[in-house]
């Protein structure tokens, strides 16, 4: 009781786990609709879970519910902190939990932490544990105990029905296959005549996320992803904010602190890129799949999806740049039939990959299998790619140049594996190089513009000592061989 009159606030953190398993997890039928309903469920389940927590405390004399933040698969509020208030939130979590194991037997879990603190009048906070500590320090204690919890998935509901998870489920005669999902279950249900294209069945859960995909299809004029691609291919964008979770424990002197950088975080991409999508630049090429807390799922036109991801990028920098804060992602470009979820997966890849560029320092992008960094690397590759297409379209630039550059940035890239296995390094890139864009000069001195850019690619650009330049500029000559491809389609 003591404690309770001390630490006189309570924290409480929810965290909605196997988000990206489940979002993705889809065959490519009904793909478009799936994803976008299976979005917006996942949004308005962790409001509702945050709505239940909140009204739970109010119902119990919580004279204060303060939310701090809630999105992206995760809610943070403040209320008062007594033994009852306490009961009913984890008795609140324990039915949450029961819900969605009924109805997504394990691919949904919930993990919910609670911390009695008091704050004090410079904004430091004591519990239990520790004394004058920055508010972070509930944030840090919150996700050690979700680590924990996920380490124990379903501990509560495996003590109390034991059956449920490991004796064997009967089911008799032909089984039924969710045709979005793969799951096998009796209580696969048949999709309306009106909600199909032919036969199939789905869980009960998938119905209703297809429903409300194919509602937002009509309120959005939603197109399938080969609307999308038209005539070239699909790209699958995947973007997060780089290191929020220990901007989250170190970064904030007070509480409310935290509640404005949250309110602003989840405007920006709730709301901010919503609007950006909705530009004619990119509302007839792509659409935003997901976006909360700091994630971005988009799909669309691959070349409109990479402007769309450097100008997330620039909106970023613009709003959170002067606090240290920067976005890293990845693209994966396929053909409009390739499986979403494998496109998902390779996307997730991608944004990995900018994840650890440069040992960890991220603010990079990952596309066409290289990750260069936002700043300055960016820039000069595309400003690249601008000039070669250019050239070839308006100087009768040979497209034969792009191909020659990637394949001497292969010979290169090779010798990094040949350094690894002990064997010699081929340097014949090099005389090829300067050979190859002699020949090219002599080929077109009388088209000065195309004389003058070969000479500054052969004596200025291309840095024979580190093949940084040269991929760089391989990775344009890629970036426009496949954009020409776009414009020849279409013409």
């Amino acid at each position: 009781m003591e404690q309770t009159q001390v630490f006189n606030q309570l924290f409480v953190g929810g965290d909605l786990s196997g988000i990206q398993k489940f979002l993705y997890n889809i065959s490519s039928k009904k793909a478009a609709v799936s994803l976008k309903g299976r979005s917006y469920y996942l949004r308005q389940l962790i409001e509702n879970v945050c709505a239940d927590i909140k009204q739970t405390a109010e119902s119990n004399g919580a004279k204060t519910v303060d939310v701090i933040y809630s999105s992206g698969g995760k809610f943070y509020l403040l209320t008062d902190n007594t033994p009852q208030i306490v009961q009913a939130v984890e008795s609140c979590a324990k039915q949450v939990k029961q819900k969605l194991w009924e109805e997504h037997k394990g691919q949904l879990g919930l993990n919910i932490s609670h911390v009695a603190f008091r704050e004090n009048s410079d904004g430091t906070v004591d519990c239990q544990d520790a004394s004058n500590q920055k508010p972070g320090y509930l944030w840090k204690i919150a996700n050690a105990d979700f680590a924990h919890q996920k380490s124990q998935k379903f501990k509560d509901l495996l003590t109390s029905d034991y059956q449920e998870f490991f004796e064997p489920i009967a089911v008799g005669g032909k089984p039924k296959v969710c045709a979005v999902t793969g799951v096998e279950s009796p209580d696969c249900v048949k999709m309306s005549a009106g909600e199909r294209d032919e036969e199939m069945f789905v869980l009960p859960s998938v119905r209703q996320q297809i429903q409300l995909g194919e509602e937002l299809r009509q309120q959005e004029a939603f197109k399938t992803f080969k609307d999308y691609a038209g005539s070239s291919n699909l790209g699958i964008l995947r973007m997060d904010v780089d290191g929020l979770g220990k901007r989250f424990i170190t970064g904030f002197d007070s509480i409310i602190q935290y509640k404005a950088f949250s309110k602003r975080l989840v405007d920006f991409f709730e709301v901010e890129t919503k609007k950006i999508q909705q530009e004619a630049t990119f509302k007839p090429y792509l659409n935003i799949i997901y976006a909360g807390g700091d994630d971005l799922f988009v799909v669309g036109r691959w070349d409109k999806v990479i402007d769309f991801a450097e100008r997330i990028r620039q909106e970023t920098e613009k709003r959170f740049g002067n606090e240290g804060i920067t976005i890293s992602g990845g693209i994966a470009i396929v053909q409009p039939k390739f499986p979403i979820a494998k496109a998902a997966e390779l996307a997730g890849d991608a944004e990995n990959a900018a994840k650890q560029f440069n040992n960890g320092e991220k603010n990079a992008f990952h596309m066409l299998g290289k990750t260069i960094s936002w700043d300055k690397e960016f820039d000069y590759v595309k400003n690249f790619k601008q000039q070669f297409i250019t050239l070839i379209r308006n100087y009768d630039l040979s497209k034969g140049i792009l191909h020659k550059l990637m394949l001497y940035s292969s010979i290169a890239d090779r010798n990094m594996l040949r350094r690894k296995e002990g064997k010699a390094e081929d340097f014949s890139y090099i005389w090829h190089i300067s050979y190859y864009l002699t020949r090219f000069m002599k080929r077109y001195e009388s088209n000065r513009t195309v004389c003058d850019f070969c000479r500054s690619l052969r004596d200025k650009e291309i840095d024979y000592r580190n093949g940084r330049k040269l991929e760089l500029i391989a990775l344009a000559a890629r970036w426009a061989e496949l954009e020409l491809r776009i414009n020849m389609n279409i013409n």
